[in-house]
Parts: structure tokens; C-alpha cells; sequence
């Protein structure tokens, strides 16, 4: 198995293990052509980046996250918002897809007690078949160094408060809880701060 950052040519293989894994949440909503885009935009910008896990020439996981999660917003919406408008047409004029986002770009400017970190892990996930397999550590562990590598001493990552698996692995590795958030329809989150000693 290879760790690694990805590269643009990996993108469709990131969107579909999204798709596959994370199935109930809002991105997976918009389509693996979509996501494709999304990640895509994620290995282009300077604000971004993602490791993946590689076996046999197949992304088997990735973590993603960003900088500046403000920065890169701007970023995908100057060079990709075209193209996903055409991706999205049938989709972006129901009101729920519409509203969702712009929660998922605004939810960012909340304030929570105090200003949180504009880095950001946005997602990790793993393809079933390697689950169990410490993949997800491992991942994590080089998305921390790649964070380091860009001068980030602390992250954030947004778990909705129902995903008691996700939680349990955050705090396994050692996030510390901030806060509550609301992001999608007042659904509660919680706000987990990392701090690279």
C-alpha cells in the first residue's frame, strides 16, 4: 500500500468512494460527477489537498482537507462554478439541494464562542472491503504531516452529532471537542479542534 497526495487523475476514484460510503451525506447528494469536480478542484487549489491510500493502482481511501476552507471556496466557485452548473441543473433549483448550499458555504462564518481554525479535515473514508484495516490512521497520520508541511498548528472538523463512529474515531486520535453547530437544517454537529504539537 502506497500513502500519498493525490493528483488530478484521481479525483473520479475519490468521488466514488465518497458516493459509496459516506451515502447519506449532502455532497453524495450532487453525484459522483459532481464530487469529481469537487475534488478535483481540491488537488489544483493552493489551499487544499487530499491523501489517499493506494493498492494496486486503486485509491482504496482518502482524507481531504484545506487550509482555508474560505480560500478554497472562493477557489472552486472562480474556476469551477461553471462547470458544475451544468452538472447540478436538474438538481440545484429544488429548494432542500439549493438551501444546502449555501449552509454548507456559510455554515464557515458562524462564530462559536471564539473564532475556529480556517483549516479544516472535510472527509475521510475508506472503501468497505478495507475497512478494519487501520488505513484510516494511517491516512490521518500523513494528512497531519501535510498540514504541519504548510505551517497549520491546529485543524477543525465539523461530525454530525448522530455519526458515533466518525466521533469515536476523532477523539481516538486525539481531537479535542470545542463546540455545537447547526450546518443542515438545524441538524446538530460538533466542532472537534486538532492541535499539531
Amino acid at each position: 500500500m502506497i500513502i500519498r497526495l493525490a493528483t488530478k487523475k484521481d479525483a473520479i476514484q475519490i468521488a466514488r468512494i465518497h458516493r459509496e460510503e459516506i451515502r447519506k451525506g449532502f455532497l453524495s447528494q450532487l453525484g459522483t460527477r459532481f464530487l469529481s469536480k469537487f475534488y478535483e478542484a481540491m488537488t489544483t487549489s493552493p489551499q487544499a489537498f487530499i491523501v489517499v491510500a493506494e493498492d494496486n493502482n486503486r485509491v482504496i481511501g482518502f482524507i481531504s482537507g484545506c487550509t482555508n476552507i474560505k480560500q478554497f471556496y472562493r477557489h472552486f466557485l472562480k474556476k469551477y462554478a461553471i462547470k458544475v452548473f451544468f452538472i447540478l441543473l436538474a438538481k440545484i433549483f429544488k429548494p432542500s439541494v439549493l438551501g444546502n448550499i449555501f449552509e454548507t458555504i456559510r455554515y464557515s462564518k458562524q462564530e462559536v464562542g471564539e473564532i475556529l481554525p480556517a483549516a479544516e479535515l472535510l472527509t475521510i473514508a475508506t472503501s468497505k472491503e478495507f475497512h478494519g484495516q487501520g488505513i484510516a490512521q494511517e491516512i490521518f497520520e500523513r494528512f497531519v504531516l501535510e498540514m504541519n508541511k504548510r505551517d497549520i498548528k491546529e485543524f477543525k472538523v465539523i461530525v454530525g452529532e448522530n455519526l458515533s463512529r466518525a466521533i469515536g474515531f476523532y477523539e481516538k486520535m486525539g481531537f479535542k471537542f470545542h463546540s455545537s453547530i447547526s450546518v443542515h437544517k438545524k441538524k446538530p454537529s460538533r466542532v472537534y479542534i486538532y492541535n499539531i504539537e
